[in-house]
């Protein structure tokens, strides 16, 4: 999808805090690198058991770049 906006995970790569900056229906999409997916997963799951918001995440292609879709879905 030409155009993507990308996002930045917040300073220290806090994935939990970056995930809490969501507004709920707010769609970001972040380039991965090294363990982003599996700390954006683990973050996520965190938030979930404690009843803090839902996301939905989804692998997208840009072009060249391989790109993770988050979306906060409550």
């Amino acid at each position: 999808m030409e155009g993507v906006k990308l996002s930045y995970v917040l300073t220290v790569k806090s994935y939990a805090e970056t995930l809490r900056s969501f507004a709920v229906g707010e769609t970001r999409f972040y380039e991965l690198a090294h363990t982003d997916y599996t700390g954006f997963h683990n973050a996520r799951k965190r938030l979930q058991d404690s009843k803090w918001g839902l996301f939905t995440f989804e692998k997208h292609y840009d072009s060249e770049r391989k790109l993770f879709k988050i979306t906060r879905t409550e």
